[in-house]
């Protein structure tokens, strides 16, 4: 992957988690800027997509199953998260969207390490 938009993705996710953390413990619903922070992540892993597989083939012994498997997952995780934190109008919309965060998080540190 790219180093500089996969620190983008970190910083988004980051911001992402941490503001659903901070509107969870305040017990209010997401509105509508939270929502659009996750809308933003899952444009971004839809990009890295669509760059992955661009320049797939310049990538050495990358398993294709494990790594698409990985951002397949992680856009899923995301826009499923998104959903049910739309859904849901308590404190715990946020809370699906700071755990979402938190997994992805760790779903595109893995995918950096598949990719080098």
């Amino acid at each position: 992957m790219f180093t500089v938009f996969t620190i983008v993705l970190y910083a988004v996710t980051g911001i992402l988690t941490l503001w659903s953390i901070v509107e969870t413990i305040r017990n209010r619903p997401a509105g509508k800027a939270l929502l659009g922070g996750a809308a933003l992540l899952l444009l971004l892993l839809i990009v890295q997509l669509i760059i992955s597989i661009a320049t797939f083939g310049s990538a050495h012994e990358v398993d294709p199953l494990l790594y698409f498997g990985y951002i397949i997952t992680a856009i899923m995780v995301i826009a499923l998260a998104g959903f049910w934190a739309f859904a849901e109008l308590s404190r715990w919309g946020p809370g699906v969207l700071a755990a979402a965060g938190l997994t992805v998080t760790v779903m595109i540190e893995r995918l950096d390490q598949i990719w080098q």
